[in-house]
């Protein structure tokens, strides 16, 4: 069983799944954005948790989407969002940004990565770029190039990649100073491989891991040095193991936790110096809890009782 600590927050998500999140270190908050709420309907919320209490930071902005990608460009303080899908007939193709304040919807060039969802996105701080790979274009194809946003311009960095896929995750890991992919769907059917991006070409990490899946997450603790895998999809079965990344190597953390899950959101808080998890879709559908590891354990934070 999980620790549980209920603290008494005014305000509460609803239950989210094909959401995404990541630590604002200028607001010292993890914040957490789009996805679709227990309605299965896509929001445009972007939400703020700093530990103690969640805020709705603003509402409006890019359109309401999931499976959208973002990432946090620290040295320009900006959330940076591209693409997403908000129904079968409505996929998006768009660049925003967030500066603490306002949403900014930045020119759509021709030489962009195109319509993408089910893709990742991640700030790569050696090459001061976010880095955007794979996912599914307007036609439902996997693509495989890898881009970049320096802030201003999307540019191709690679298009010899590991093999297409989408609802795989990147996080960049600073002790090897390389953004690290794992899993996902592809044409063939699901990926339990790792790749690491050095800033030009992909090295596959040839060590044994988590089994194949989809729809995973993970986070890496800047703290410990590691990066943190929880749950995803094995074909229909939800998946609630921990797993740990360390220089290169994989090892699965023996301890209960959240319940099984995927399409989850997850980041590293790097002032309180945990892991966050939020929502998702379980066996009974969509999930409104928040659980954070403390690089030995799983603590649940409940949601207090109206």
């Amino acid at each position: 069983m999980s620790a549980s600590l209920l603290l008494a927050i005014a305000l509460w998500p609803p239950a989210l799944a094909s959401h995404t999140m990541v630590y604002h270190d200028d607001l010292e908050m993890v914040v957490m954005f789009a996805g679709s709420d227990d309605t299965r309907s896509p929001t445009n919320v972007l939400w703020g948790w700093d530990g103690a209490s969640w805020h709705r930071l603003h509402d409006g902005g890019p359109p309401a989407r999931i499976h959208t990608g973002i990432a946090y460009d620290r040295p320009r303080g900006r959330l940076v969002v591209y693409g997403g899908i908000e129904s079968r007939d409505r996929s998006f193709a768009d660049t925003w940004e967030w500066d603490g304040d306002t949403w900014l919807e930045r020119p759509s060039l021709p030489e962009g990565p195109g319509i993408r969802d089910h893709h990742a996105m991640a700030y790569d701080a050696q090459s001061e770029l976010t880095v955007l790979w794979g996912g599914q274009d307007a036609d439902d194809h996997y693509v495989s190039e890898t881009w970049g946003w320096d802030g201003n311009a999307w540019t191709v960095l690679a298009r010899e990649s590991p093999s297409v896929r989408g609802t795989h995750r990147l996080a960049y890991d600073p002790r090897r100073a390389t953004t690290v992919l794992f899993g996902g769907w592809g044409p063939d059917g699901q990926y339990g491989d790792s790749w690491e991006w050095g800033g030009r070409r992909w090295r596959p990490l040839n060590v044994a891991g988590p089994s194949p899946r989809g729809a995973t997450r993970f986070a890496y603790d800047t703290e410990r040095g590691e990066l943190v895998l929880f749950g995803g999809l094995q074909e229909r079965a939800h998946l609630a193991d921990t797993w740990i990344l360390r220089d290169g190597v994989w090892s699965e953390a023996e301890v209960s936790g959240p319940s099984a899950r995927n399409v989850h959101a997850m980041a590293y808080d790097s002032k309180r110096q945990r892991v966050v998890i939020y929502g998702g879709i379980g066996a009974d559908g969509r999930l409104d809890d928040l659980h954070e590891w403390d690089g030995t354990r799983w603590l649940e934070i409940e949601r207090p009782v109206p």
